[in-house]
């Protein structure tokens, strides 16, 4: 099976910043800084708060939960998001292949603010089926 160049929207979804999150977030990762600038792997937490489930997404791309793995993760980072932002994020699937008995999805998530991009997130899901591997 195979599917590309057309992304299909999967999932959409709001979220505000907030600034006592942004601080805790800050203080776990040692980051000493006062200023309203969100650091940028905050996008998994905007991700966490606002996106949809695991068992959601699997659902979506029809994989099953017990056998997938997360392939990989990469950000572009477009311009700084600051507290009190409120980020529109869509995540499309852009590409889903099989190969050697694995299926992997391709997933982008544009993050907007007041209608500009100012994140990328792209990922890759893999669905590993067998008797060895459930």
């Amino acid at each position: 099976m195979m599917m590309k160049k057309e992304e299909i929207e999967l999932h959409r979804y709001s979220h505000t910043i907030d600034k006592k999150q942004v601080e805790t977030f800050k203080h776990a990762i040692r980051e000493i800084d006062s200023s309203n600038i969100v650091p940028p792997t905050y996008a998994t937490v905007i991700d966490f708060q606002g996106g949809m489930s695991f068992d959601k997404l699997t659902e979506l791309l029809e994989f099953d939960p017990k056998c997938v793995l997360h392939g990989s993760q990469q950000y572009e980072y477009i311009s700084p998001i600051f507290t009190g932002d409120t980020i529109d994020a869509s995540v499309f699937l852009t590409s889903k292949t099989t190969k050697r008995g694995m299926t992997f999805a391709k997933l982008e998530t544009k993050y907007m603010r007041n209608g500009e991009c100012v994140i990328i997130s792209r990922s890759t899901l893999i669905e590993q089926k067998g008797d060895r591997n459930v």
